[in-house]
């Protein structure tokens, strides 16, 4: 009875870390389709991130998800074209929840199409953030953006072989090279 009670333990405990891995997998791409929901200016992908009742302090907003998500959107949509990073993600997983800090880079270009010398402006910062599973959906419920340095550079010009290089215009959901490449859903309980 021991080998079968050892079996059922390490498979009890096999079980758990599939579990915890595809936690951190879905909180991954949770901070994913936040980047890919700007980039692309799509409104319905952020309503898979942000749960309504969320905490938001971005400095220039403090308040809710739910007033939040169009405040940013309108953000987005007032420049030409957008680029934002997520990496060196750290997870600390509670459960059902979790506290994640990432580094964040973004760029912002006033035009849509590239120009000699245009200015655009960089962000360097961080994510603070405190993730919560509600049934079987991660959604962030509290984030603090802390940026760490914003500069003003010059876009080079898109001329010879660069000029020969794909580029994107201007974004969006009708944009011929946009995948939704997202099974998430609208979260539930926002």
């Amino acid at each position: 009875m021991t080998d079968m009670n050892d079996v059922l333990a390490r498979l009890t405990a096999l079980e758990a870390e599939v579990a915890r891995q595809a936690d951190l997998a879905a909180i991954n791409d949770l901070l994913t389709r936040y980047s890919r929901a700007l980039d692309w200016l799509d409104d319905a992908m952020l309503d898979t991130v942000f749960y309504d009742d969320a905490d938001i302090d971005y400095g220039f907003f403090k308040g809710n998800g739910k007033d939040f998500k169009p405040r940013l959107m309108d953000v987005e949509h007032s420049v030409g074209r957008r680029w934002h990073f997520t990496s060196q993600v750290k997870i600390d997983l509670h459960g059902e929840t979790a506290e994640v800090e990432s580094y964040n880079l973004s760029l912002s270009l006033p035009e849509s199409k590239p120009g000699d010398g245009t200015p655009f402006a960089i962000f360097f910062g961080f994510y603070k953030d405190r993730v919560l599973k509600r049934g079987s959906q991660w959604g962030i419920i509290a984030r603090k953006h802390l940026l760490v340095a914003g500069a003003p550079l010059a876009e080079i010009p898109m001329d010879g072989d660069m000029g020969m290089l794909n580029q994107i215009g201007m974004t969006g959901p009708s944009h011929p090279d946009y995948r939704v490449l997202t099974q998430a859903q609208v979260l539930e309980g926002r």
